[in-house]
């Protein structure tokens, strides 16, 4: 009778354990998957404005006094865009778009048209 139950208690025992091991590698797995699932949208994202801003910029390139808003969509997915004059030849570009919920900013500042002086390009909060 004392076998039996010590034997018992041993499989049960290592029948928590390896259920405690088999849950918790399931919950890494899911937050890795989540994780690089985030950082495909980032990247997504990233790429969309960043082709918002060349668009914007050829725009700006083809009409020299072009100010104002515009849009691009790419897929599913659209961003924004503003040109705002910041005296003379300058402009500001700002942008903004969103994949999944990811939004990215970016502001772009050129200095002259013909050539096209790009004197900034950065991501902003």
């Amino acid at each position: 009778m004392k076998k039996g139950f010590s034997t018992l208690f041993i499989v049960i025992i290592l029948g928590s354990l390896a259920l405690s091991l088999i849950l918790a590698l399931s919950t890494n797995s899911f937050w890795v998957v989540k994780s690089s699932m985030g950082a495909k949208d980032s990247n997504q994202t990233k790429s969309l404005v960043n082709a918002c801003g060349e668009v914007a910029l050829e725009s700006m390139r083809e009409n020299n006094s072009l100010v104002g808003s515009g849009s691009l969509t790419i897929g599913a997915n659209t961003c924004n865009y503003t040109i705002t004059n910041t005296g003379g030849t300058a402009r500001q570009l700002d942008i903004s778009g969103s994949v999944n919920g990811v939004v990215r900013k970016l502001q772009i500042i050129t200095s002259a048209f013909n050539p096209m002086i790009v004197t900034s390009w950065q991501e902003v909060p």
